[in-house]
């Protein structure tokens, strides 16, 4: 039974970061979310009783999850700085769907989202640039350097990710995958 619920949980924060991805925090709808998740909306209301708002923390929760548990995760490992941003890079590609994908981060920072909601996103925001930052002070970059390369990695694949959607086309994203080498460190 317990398996069930976790995968229940784990279905329903999925949709959620679905709709929020592709509709952001203004076009989410409970029609939306009951048609994307299969549950009806006292259901929602049930495990979400603040409605959207909540919603949309739980979501940014769960892509916390996934980023501090796997995507971000080789950072944390031991080994060659190059190796472990090769396993970022991969894993980064993999979970935007080599840049088809958008970012909830970016669909849940406009006007309209709740001040709570846009904290969290600068939150997870300082957290990509810390572990970003700690991989280039591990290369024998300055800890300032640094800093300022790990603020224009993140800008690079956010932007990109702006762009691939936009074109219908990721080249863009594709290479700001491939300069993260360059950017994070190369002296």
């Amino acid at each position: 039974m317990a398996k069930t619920d976790a995968a229940g949980a784990e279905k329903v924060l999925g949709s959620l970061i679905s709709v929020f991805r592709n509709h952001g925090f203004e076009g989410a709808s409970l029609s939306r979310f009951t048609e994307s998740s299969g549950l009806v909306k006292p259901s929602l209301y049930h495990r979400f009783p603040r409605g959207k708002e909540e919603m949309a923390l739980a979501a940014l929760t769960e892509v916390d999850r996934i980023f501090a548990t796997h995507v971000l995760a080789p950072i944390d490992c031991e080994g060659d700085p190059s190796q472990r941003l090769k396993l970022v890079r991969e894993r980064l590609d993999k979970f935007y769907e080599s840049g088809s994908q958008a970012c909830l981060l970016e669909t849940l920072s406009g006007v309209g989202t709740p001040p709570s909601v846009r904290a969290h996103v600068k939150n997870t925001l300082d957290f990509w640039i810390a572990k970003f930052t700690q991989l280039s002070k591990e290369a024998g970059i300055p800890a300032k350097e640094a800093r300022v390369r790990a603020e224009g990695a993140v800008a690079a694949i956010e932007g990109a990710l702006v762009i691939s959607r936009a074109q219908e086309n990721n080249r863009e994203f594709k290479r700001s995958l491939e300069s993260l080498s360059g950017r994070l460190l190369n002296r």
